[in-house]
Protein backbone atom coordinates (compact mmCIF):
# COMPACT_ATOMS: atom_id res chain seq x y z
CA UNK A 1 0.00 0.00 0.00
CA UNK A 2 1.75 3.34 -0.94
CA UNK A 3 1.86 6.23 1.85
CA UNK A 4 0.91 9.36 0.14
CA UNK A 5 1.35 12.71 1.41
CA UNK A 6 -0.95 15.90 0.44
CA UNK A 7 -0.11 19.10 1.31
CA UNK A 8 -2.45 21.93 1.12
CA UNK A 9 -1.24 24.84 3.26
CA UNK A 10 -3.46 27.49 2.29
CA UNK A 11 -5.65 28.33 5.55
CA UNK A 12 -9.68 28.75 5.30
CA UNK A 13 -12.27 26.27 4.75
CA UNK A 14 -12.85 27.71 1.30
CA UNK A 15 -9.80 27.03 0.31
CA UNK A 16 -9.93 23.46 1.32
CA UNK A 17 -13.24 22.92 -0.19
CA UNK A 18 -11.64 24.17 -3.40
CA UNK A 19 -8.89 21.31 -3.06
CA UNK A 20 -11.21 18.59 -1.84
CA UNK A 21 -11.99 17.11 -5.78
CA UNK A 22 -7.81 17.41 -6.37
CA UNK A 23 -7.90 15.05 -2.87
CA UNK A 24 -10.18 12.65 -4.26
CA UNK A 25 -8.63 12.51 -7.78
CA UNK A 26 -5.78 11.35 -6.41
CA UNK A 27 -7.49 8.81 -4.29
CA UNK A 28 -8.91 7.15 -7.67
CA UNK A 29 -5.49 7.05 -8.98
CA UNK A 30 -4.57 5.35 -5.90
CA UNK A 31 -7.38 3.61 -5.21
CA UNK A 32 -4.84 0.82 -3.00
CA UNK A 33 -3.32 3.98 -0.67
CA UNK A 34 -3.19 5.79 2.26
CA UNK A 35 -3.39 9.22 2.32
CA UNK A 36 -2.54 11.88 4.93
CA UNK A 37 -3.24 15.53 4.53
CA UNK A 38 -1.06 18.02 6.01
CA UNK A 39 -2.87 21.31 6.37
CA UNK A 40 -4.06 24.34 8.87
CA UNK A 41 -6.43 24.12 11.81
CA UNK A 42 -8.76 27.10 10.34
CA UNK A 43 -9.43 24.67 7.12
CA UNK A 44 -11.89 23.00 9.84
CA UNK A 45 -11.20 19.67 7.88
CA UNK A 46 -11.61 17.35 10.54
CA UNK A 47 -14.53 18.24 10.94
CA UNK A 48 -15.25 18.77 6.93
CA UNK A 49 -13.91 15.74 5.87
CA UNK A 50 -15.31 13.33 9.08
CA UNK A 51 -16.72 10.69 6.76
CA UNK A 52 -14.54 11.17 3.82
CA UNK A 53 -13.23 7.89 3.32
CA UNK A 54 -10.80 8.90 0.88
CA UNK A 55 -8.46 10.83 3.52
CA UNK A 56 -7.39 8.58 6.37
CA UNK A 57 -5.39 10.85 8.29
CA UNK A 58 -5.47 15.05 8.68
CA UNK A 59 -2.15 16.49 10.35
CA UNK A 60 -2.42 20.08 11.49
CA UNK A 61 1.48 22.06 10.74
CA UNK A 62 -0.27 24.92 13.53
CA UNK A 63 -1.87 22.47 16.55
CA UNK A 64 -2.40 24.08 19.55
CA UNK A 65 -1.83 27.36 18.04
CA UNK A 66 1.89 27.17 17.02
CA UNK A 67 3.74 26.41 14.03
CA UNK A 68 5.56 23.20 13.61
CA UNK A 69 9.71 23.90 13.75
CA UNK A 70 11.68 22.31 11.31
CA UNK A 71 12.95 19.98 13.91
CA UNK A 72 9.03 18.83 14.03
CA UNK A 73 8.75 18.53 10.26
CA UNK A 74 12.05 16.75 10.00
CA UNK A 75 11.12 13.92 12.15
CA UNK A 76 7.28 13.72 10.65
CA UNK A 77 8.99 13.30 7.15
CA UNK A 78 11.43 10.95 8.49
CA UNK A 79 8.77 8.61 11.02
CA UNK A 80 6.42 8.39 7.85
CA UNK A 81 8.32 7.82 4.74
CA UNK A 82 5.98 8.52 2.39
CA UNK A 83 5.87 7.39 -1.33
CA UNK A 84 4.82 10.39 -2.97
CA UNK A 85 4.10 13.62 -1.70
CA UNK A 86 1.55 16.33 -3.42
CA UNK A 87 2.15 19.90 -2.67
CA UNK A 88 -0.10 22.67 -3.98
CA UNK A 89 2.20 25.39 -2.95
CA UNK A 90 3.91 28.01 -4.45
CA UNK A 91 7.27 29.77 -3.08
CA UNK A 92 10.63 29.47 -1.87
CA UNK A 93 9.13 28.80 1.81
CA UNK A 94 7.78 25.28 0.76
CA UNK A 95 10.74 24.17 -0.21
CA UNK A 96 12.07 22.78 3.11
CA UNK A 97 8.37 20.40 2.51
CA UNK A 98 9.70 19.28 -0.93
CA UNK A 99 13.42 18.61 0.51
CA UNK A 100 12.07 16.51 3.26
CA UNK A 101 10.12 14.57 1.02
CA UNK A 102 13.07 14.01 -1.06
CA UNK A 103 15.65 13.57 1.68
CA UNK A 104 13.46 10.00 2.58
CA UNK A 105 12.89 9.36 -0.92
CA UNK A 106 9.49 10.52 -1.79
CA UNK A 107 8.40 10.55 -5.51
CA UNK A 108 7.13 14.66 -5.08
CA UNK A 109 4.92 16.99 -7.23
CA UNK A 110 4.68 20.29 -6.79
CA UNK A 111 4.27 23.83 -8.08
CA UNK A 112 7.34 25.57 -7.99
CA UNK A 113 9.78 28.30 -6.28
CA UNK A 114 8.29 30.77 -7.87
CA UNK A 115 4.46 31.87 -8.00
CA UNK A 116 2.37 32.98 -11.01
CA UNK A 117 -0.35 35.10 -11.79
CA UNK A 118 -2.51 32.48 -12.84
CA UNK A 119 -6.16 30.98 -11.35
CA UNK A 120 -5.27 29.21 -8.28
CA UNK A 121 -8.14 26.75 -9.29
CA UNK A 122 -7.00 26.13 -12.93
CA UNK A 123 -3.25 25.71 -11.79
CA UNK A 124 -5.10 22.88 -9.49
CA UNK A 125 -7.05 21.28 -12.03
CA UNK A 126 -4.37 21.30 -14.33
CA UNK A 127 -1.30 20.07 -12.40
CA UNK A 128 -3.43 17.04 -11.30
CA UNK A 129 -4.22 16.28 -15.10
CA UNK A 130 -0.24 16.63 -15.26
CA UNK A 131 0.78 14.61 -12.54
CA UNK A 132 -1.99 12.15 -12.55
CA UNK A 133 -2.09 11.67 -16.17
CA UNK A 134 -5.83 12.28 -16.51
CA UNK A 135 -8.76 13.78 -18.47
CA UNK A 136 -10.78 16.07 -15.44
CA UNK A 137 -14.22 16.86 -17.28
CA UNK A 138 -16.27 16.87 -14.06
CA UNK A 139 -16.67 20.14 -12.37
CA UNK A 140 -17.47 19.19 -8.97
CA UNK A 141 -16.77 18.89 -4.87
CA UNK A 142 -18.39 16.60 -2.66
CA UNK A 143 -18.20 16.35 1.40
CA UNK A 144 -19.75 13.50 2.70
CA UNK A 145 -22.34 13.86 5.81
CA UNK A 146 -23.98 11.20 7.75
CA UNK A 147 -28.02 11.02 7.00
CA UNK A 148 -28.28 13.37 3.82
CA UNK A 149 -31.78 13.47 2.09
CA UNK A 150 -31.86 12.34 -2.02
CA UNK A 151 -34.85 15.05 -2.06
CA UNK A 152 -34.21 18.86 -1.19
CA UNK A 153 -35.93 20.56 1.44
CA UNK A 154 -37.42 24.30 0.58
CA UNK A 155 -35.17 26.07 2.03
CA UNK A 156 -32.74 29.24 1.59
CA UNK A 157 -29.36 29.51 2.90
CA UNK A 158 -28.40 33.02 3.52
CA UNK A 159 -24.40 33.44 3.51
CA UNK A 160 -24.24 36.78 5.58
CA UNK A 161 -20.79 35.59 6.57
CA UNK A 162 -17.72 37.26 5.24
CA UNK A 163 -13.84 38.01 6.17
CA UNK A 164 -14.34 41.18 6.08
CA UNK A 165 -16.72 44.12 4.97
CA UNK A 166 -15.29 44.12 1.52
CA UNK A 167 -16.40 40.63 1.04
CA UNK A 168 -20.05 41.77 2.39
CA UNK A 169 -23.62 42.11 0.50
CA UNK A 170 -25.37 44.97 2.01
CA UNK A 171 -27.83 44.01 4.81
CA UNK A 172 -30.69 45.71 3.03
CA UNK A 173 -29.86 43.90 -0.16
CA UNK A 174 -30.15 40.70 1.51
CA UNK A 175 -33.79 42.18 3.08
CA UNK A 176 -34.88 42.57 -0.32
CA UNK A 177 -34.21 39.10 -1.86
CA UNK A 178 -36.15 37.69 1.19
CA UNK A 179 -38.92 39.65 0.14
CA UNK A 180 -38.77 38.34 -2.91
CA UNK A 181 -38.87 34.61 -1.86
CA UNK A 182 -41.84 35.12 0.79
CA UNK A 183 -44.90 33.57 -0.08
CA UNK A 184 -43.22 31.09 -1.84
CA UNK A 185 -42.81 28.54 0.68
CA UNK A 186 -39.41 28.62 1.66
CA UNK A 187 -37.71 28.43 4.94
CA UNK A 188 -35.09 31.11 5.40
CA UNK A 189 -30.89 29.94 7.38
CA UNK A 190 -29.23 32.50 8.31
CA UNK A 191 -25.86 31.45 7.32
CA UNK A 192 -23.69 34.02 10.18
CA UNK A 193 -21.55 33.69 13.18
CA UNK A 194 -21.33 35.32 16.21
CA UNK A 195 -19.43 38.33 14.58
CA UNK A 196 -22.85 38.71 11.87
CA UNK A 197 -24.96 39.16 15.07
CA UNK A 198 -25.97 42.82 14.16
CA UNK A 199 -26.90 41.54 10.75
CA UNK A 200 -28.75 38.57 11.99
CA UNK A 201 -30.94 40.97 14.42
CA UNK A 202 -31.33 43.68 11.70
CA UNK A 203 -32.34 41.04 9.03
CA UNK A 204 -35.05 39.38 11.77
CA UNK A 205 -36.37 42.92 12.67
CA UNK A 206 -37.09 43.96 9.16
CA UNK A 207 -38.77 40.52 8.38
CA UNK A 208 -40.02 39.94 11.94
CA UNK A 209 -43.63 37.93 10.01
CA UNK A 210 -40.60 35.31 9.28
CA UNK A 211 -39.37 32.86 11.46
CA UNK A 212 -35.56 32.07 10.77
CA UNK A 213 -33.04 29.72 11.58
CA UNK A 214 -29.48 31.22 12.62
CA UNK A 215 -26.36 29.74 12.58
CA UNK A 216 -25.04 32.06 15.15
CA UNK A 217 -25.03 29.54 18.10
CA UNK A 218 -24.28 26.20 16.80
CA UNK A 219 -21.05 24.70 15.90
CA UNK A 220 -19.58 23.50 12.27
CA UNK A 221 -21.01 19.95 12.96
CA UNK A 222 -24.02 20.92 13.97
CA UNK A 223 -24.50 23.71 11.15
CA UNK A 224 -23.83 20.46 8.40
CA UNK A 225 -26.53 18.85 9.93
CA UNK A 226 -28.88 21.45 9.94
CA UNK A 227 -28.18 22.76 6.25
CA UNK A 228 -27.73 19.38 4.64
CA UNK A 229 -30.61 18.94 2.85
CA UNK A 230 -30.82 22.73 1.79
CA UNK A 231 -32.33 23.67 -1.83
CA UNK A 232 -30.08 27.16 -2.60
CA UNK A 233 -27.49 29.66 -1.12
CA UNK A 234 -27.29 33.28 -1.49
CA UNK A 235 -24.52 34.72 -0.31
CA UNK A 236 -20.86 35.79 -0.02
CA UNK A 237 -18.12 34.44 -1.26
CA UNK A 238 -17.31 32.48 1.86
CA UNK A 239 -16.14 29.25 3.34
CA UNK A 240 -19.85 28.71 4.14
CA UNK A 241 -20.68 28.87 0.10
CA UNK A 242 -18.13 26.37 -0.51
CA UNK A 243 -19.28 24.08 1.94
CA UNK A 244 -22.94 24.67 0.77
CA UNK A 245 -21.91 23.97 -2.65
CA UNK A 246 -19.83 20.95 -1.67
CA UNK A 247 -23.57 19.95 0.22
CA UNK A 248 -24.82 19.61 -3.69
CA UNK A 249 -26.95 22.71 -3.50
CA UNK A 250 -26.80 25.28 -6.25
CA UNK A 251 -25.10 28.16 -4.71
CA UNK A 252 -25.33 31.48 -5.91
CA UNK A 253 -21.87 33.48 -4.95
CA UNK A 254 -21.60 37.19 -4.84
CA UNK A 255 -18.20 38.11 -6.13
CA UNK A 256 -17.67 41.62 -5.75
CA UNK A 257 -13.98 41.50 -3.88
CA UNK A 258 -12.71 38.24 -4.21
CA UNK A 259 -11.23 36.35 -7.21
CA UNK A 260 -14.91 35.10 -9.47
CA UNK A 261 -12.49 32.38 -11.63
CA UNK A 262 -12.29 30.74 -7.85
CA UNK A 263 -15.67 29.30 -8.88
CA UNK A 264 -14.61 26.97 -11.81
CA UNK A 265 -14.29 24.05 -9.89
CA UNK A 266 -17.44 23.04 -9.01
CA UNK A 267 -20.87 23.36 -11.56
CA UNK A 268 -22.58 24.04 -8.34
CA UNK A 269 -21.60 27.51 -7.80
CA UNK A 270 -23.50 30.26 -9.96
CA UNK A 271 -21.25 33.39 -9.76
CA UNK A 272 -22.83 36.87 -9.81
CA UNK A 273 -20.96 40.13 -10.61
CA UNK A 274 -21.73 43.03 -11.13
CA UNK A 275 -22.84 44.70 -14.66
CA UNK A 276 -19.89 46.20 -17.08
CA UNK A 277 -17.17 43.49 -14.89
CA UNK A 278 -15.83 40.58 -17.08
CA UNK A 279 -14.59 38.94 -14.17
CA UNK A 280 -13.97 40.30 -10.20
CA UNK A 281 -10.92 40.19 -8.36
CA UNK A 282 -9.20 41.49 -4.91
CA UNK A 283 -9.68 45.25 -4.73
CA UNK A 284 -12.31 45.58 -7.15
CA UNK A 285 -14.72 47.12 -3.86
CA UNK A 286 -18.01 46.34 -5.92
CA UNK A 287 -20.12 44.14 -3.56
CA UNK A 288 -22.46 46.84 -3.63
CA UNK A 289 -22.88 47.22 -6.76
CA UNK A 290 -24.20 43.76 -7.09
CA UNK A 291 -28.01 44.66 -7.43
CA UNK A 292 -30.98 42.68 -6.01
CA UNK A 293 -32.37 42.72 -9.22
CA UNK A 294 -29.34 41.29 -11.03
CA UNK A 295 -29.67 38.32 -8.27
CA UNK A 296 -33.39 37.60 -9.04
CA UNK A 297 -32.82 37.64 -12.64
CA UNK A 298 -29.58 34.93 -12.49
CA UNK A 299 -32.02 32.96 -10.41
CA UNK A 300 -35.11 33.18 -12.67
CA UNK A 301 -32.45 31.79 -16.02
CA UNK A 302 -31.35 29.55 -14.03
CA UNK A 303 -34.32 27.86 -12.36
CA UNK A 304 -36.22 28.11 -16.40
Amino acid sequence: MKKILIIELRPGIGDLCMFIPRFHEIKQKFQKSHITLLTKTRTRAKEILKYDQNINQIEFIDEGGKKKNLIFLFSFFKKNKFDIVFSYQYGPKYLKYILFSKIFGSQVFFYGVFKKKESMMMRAIRSNEIWLNIKIAERSAKIFIKNQNIHRKNQIILGIGASGDNKRWPTDYFCKLIEYFKGKNYEFILAGGPGEKEIINSIKQYHSDIKFISLENFNLEESLDIIKDAKYHFGNDSGFMHICAALGMISYCLYGDTPSEDSIYNDKIIPIIPDGFKSVDHGSQAMNMITVSKVIQTFEHKSD
